[in-house]
Formats: structure tokens, sequence, C-alpha cells
């Protein structure tokens, strides 16, 4: 395991944020975050706790949206069915982050990255990491053009050699030959 710049391993940390996560302990995820970038300033490790606090903020604000939905408890006989929905909605949600959160888990224990789907994209766009798509506009045929094979530049198009007016090849311009008289 690779160890960081106080001795600690780094794969801790990002153990550590992600058992965070589980426990919606959003407040240690940044905590741990803030000490991560500015202490140890590892990519790996930073990407990681990254993740986790994002992981941990999804999970905090879809909580604090379900939330305001209590408002409605207030009504008979639609509060009971309301918030067994939500309740079964919210169990959904924190089964899913324990499913993240596990395979996490594993990942970073073996010093991999964590690769939550949709939580890296956002990691690595933290850390200017993702590579712009460019797309080719076809040309006017209408026909894609193909990438050129093993990086090849394109080369010039084969061009007919140009005909004299009577039909005959035009002569090419002869080369110079380097004729030293002093030799």
């Amino acid at each position: 395991m690779r160890k960081g710049k106080l001795g600690i391993s780094l794969a801790f940390y990002a153990v550590l944020a992600f058992v965070f996560a589980f426990l919606q302990q959003t407040t240690l995820c940044l905590l741990l975050l803030g000490f991560v970038l500015v202490a140890e300033r590892d990519e790996w490790a930073s990407r990681q706790v990254i993740q986790a606090t994002f992981l941990s903020l999804v999970a905090t604000i879809v909580r604090n949206v379900f939330d305001v939905f209590d408002i409605l408890d207030t009504v008979p006989g639609f509060s009971y069915h309301l918030s067994r929905i939500l309740d079964i909605v919210l169990w959904i949600i924190y089964v899913l982050v324990l499913v993240c959160v596990i395979v996490a888990l594993i990942k970073v224990a073996k010093g991999k990255d964590a690769g939550i789907p949709g939580l890296s994209t956002l990691a690595d766009r933290a850390f200017g990491l993702v590579a712009q798509k460019v797309y080719a506009t076809p040309p006017a045929g209408g026909q894609p053009q193909q990438p050129y094979p093993y990086n090849q530049a394109p080369q010039a198009p084969y061009q007919q050699p140009a005909q004299a007016p009577n039909g005959q090849p035009a002569q090419q311009p002869q080369q110079p030959t380097n004729q030293n008289p002093q030799q």
C-alpha cells in the first residue's frame, strides 16, 4: 500500500471517507476531504474522498427533500399512504448507497479507483481529467470520415500527371544535379 506524506496509508483515507458516507456524516466527509487535499495532496486519495463526499451529499439531499413532504402528514387519510411510499423510496436509496459503499470499500482497499457511476465523472471533472469529446462534422457528401489507421497523418491523394495539350504527358521539371566543378 502506498503511504502518504504523513506515513498513513492512502487507502485508509478512502475507506474512512466511504464509512462516513454510509453513516451520512457529510460534515466529516467534507473535513476529511479538506485534510486530504491540503495535507496529503495525492490525486488518487483525493478522487476517492471526493466520490465518497458526493455520495454522502446525494444521500443527505435526498433525505432533506423527503423531509419537506413531512408537512403533508397533517392531511388525514393521505399522510399514512404518503409516508409509507416515502419510507420505501428512502429504504431503496439507502440500500443503493450501501451497495455503492461496499463495492467502493472493496476496490479502494485494493488500491483501485472506486468508480462509482456518475460520481467518478464528477471527481474527474474536479481534477480536470475529463477529455473533451470532439465530434467531426461529416463532409458535404454525407459520408462520415473514417479515422486514420494507427494514428497516421493523412496523405495527399494521388494526382494524375498533367498532360500537354497534344495528349502527351507533360514534361516534369528536372531536378538540378549537384555538380561541383571544384572537385
